[in-house]
């Protein structure tokens, strides 16, 4: 009897430890998550000053697309956040959105010879393939680019915009651990289409003149 007792007091205690085990790995999961989602959208964020920048240069009644800080250094495996605003100087709304292409990539090869690329997507792609750091994207329209070729570029929404409102968009990039340091250039192209009973329709066409960010990969 008194082997039975102990040997059920060790199954309880082993099954009370499971459960412990269990609910305690539990709340690692969901405090990792949490802090998780957190960091991303910290990360997805531009600061107060950045987005103040924008709309001083906004209330311009002659500024239709304006880029805050336009060049930041991003280590690999890193991540951060361009802002544009868009400005709709026209007599009627419009839908807007950004065609984001990474055009250019100036690095060096093997050797420590510089040399520029344009997209780098064939043989290894994480290396300078900087398109693919473009997140949250959508697949957009095509931008003739760098040494006749022509890259695909990716859509960021903007929306509906009333005559002299503003708004200011995002473009986030995350950097590949596996990226080639150098120099990557970037085409931003607002797009507009008309709006009727709310809904966009008909041809997009370019808002303003390309715009270009840079990042340095070190």
């Amino acid at each position: 009897m008194r082997k039975n007792k102990k040997g059920f007091e060790l199954s309880m205690n082993f099954i009370v430890m499971m459960i412990l085990s269990l609910v305690m790995l539990g709340v690692g999961f969901y405090f990792a998550k949490t802090i998780f989602l957190h960091t991303t959208d910290i990360g997805q964020q531009l600061d107060y000053q950045t987005k103040q920048q924008l709309e001083s240069k906004l209330r311009d009644p002659s500024a239709l697309v304006a880029i805050g800080v336009n060049q930041k250094t991003i280590k690999r495996n890193g991540h951060d956040t361009f802002g544009v605003g868009i400005a709709n100087r026209d007599k009627q709304e419009g839908y807007f959105y950004l065609e984001v292409a990474c055009i250019l990539a100036q690095i060096e090869d093997e050797e420590g010879n510089k040399i520029e690329d344009g997209i780098s997507c064939k043989d290894k792609p994480e290396l300078t393939c900087c398109n693919e750091w473009i997140m949250g994207k959508d697949s957009g329209g095509m931008i003739s680019t760098y040494s006749d070729q022509t890259i695909s570029a990716y859509k960021t929404d903007i929306g509906i915009l009333k005559p002299n409102e503003f708004k200011i968009g995002q473009i986030f990039l995350n950097v590949n651990k596996k990226a080639r340091p150098g120099r990557y250039v970037y085409n931003v192209q607002v797009r507009k289409r008309p709006v009727t009973n709310n809904v966009a329709g008909g041809t997009p066409e370019n808002y303003d003149s390309v715009k270009k960010i840079y990042i340095e990969v070190p």
